[in-house]
């Protein structure tokens, strides 16, 4: 199956993360008012979605989608996959609006109408797997610090005309260990421009590749 061994990941940070314990004390007043911008961003201009993140509500580790560390308090896990309304058309992220998670390890907003983003100077250095997986992506931007992702889930991405400048994007990750690019109808040898020197596990099933493409991927391990 396609990207079964990120999706096993993910699933792997969200019951480590959750054995830590509930935290029944609420979170951070800097990252609950974070989250709610983060709604409202998700929700532009009238969307509907998260409705148990209530202003006013101090246990923000409690709402949906959020796992939090219980030694800290702070967010590490922010689950949000197909969270924006579909009919709320485009999703321009603004990286900034992650700044205040100084714990996030895992972020997931595949199926949000992400179109693309406003870029921070600031670092997202916590951050190790990232799944922007069925948004409509020409390319990634690297913020300061996200070297440090380790697991990249970027499948059923619709890429407006080549490939190729999503694919270049990708080198502004060197620290990658495991990609998957399943189901994007790539065609020919264009992952020969990966140089991704780290990478252990990529998936490219579902897409159009010549053989010669896996001479050029050394040792990983391809599905």
């Amino acid at each position: 199956m396609a990207g079964l061994l990120l999706q096993l990941l993910l699933t792997v940070f969200v019951m480590a993360v959750s054995l830590q314990g509930w935290l029944p004390l609420g979170c951070l007043e800097e990252e609950r008012t974070a989250l709610l911008q983060l709604k409202d961003a998700l929700n532009y201009p009238n969307g509907t979605s998260l409705p148990s993140w209530i202003d006013g509500d101090a246990h923000c580790c409690s709402w949906e989608s959020i796992v939090c560390n219980s030694s800290t308090g702070r967010v590490t896990i922010l689950a949000l996959d197909s969270t924006r309304n579909w009919e709320l058309g485009d999703w321009y992220l603004n990286d900034s609006l992650f700044l205040p998670f100084q714990e996030l390890n895992v972020l997931s907003l595949s199926a949000n109408r992400i179109a693309g983003w406003v870029k921070n100077k600031e670092s997202l250095g916590s951050l190790k797997l990232l799944d922007l997986s069925g948004n409509d992506i020409n390319k990634l931007i690297a913020s300061r610090g996200s070297s440090n992702l380790s697991a990249l889930i970027l499948n059923n991405i619709t890429t407006y005309g080549s490939s190729l400048q999503l694919l270049l994007s990708l080198r502004a990750f060197p620290n990658l260990t495991k990609l998957d690019l399943s189901n994007n109808d790539f065609r020919g040898k264009i992952l020969g421009f990966l140089d991704l020197k780290n990478l252990e596990y990529l998936d490219l099933s579902y897409n159009t590749l010549n053989n010669s493409i896996f001479q050029t991927i050394g040792k990983v391990y391809v599905t």
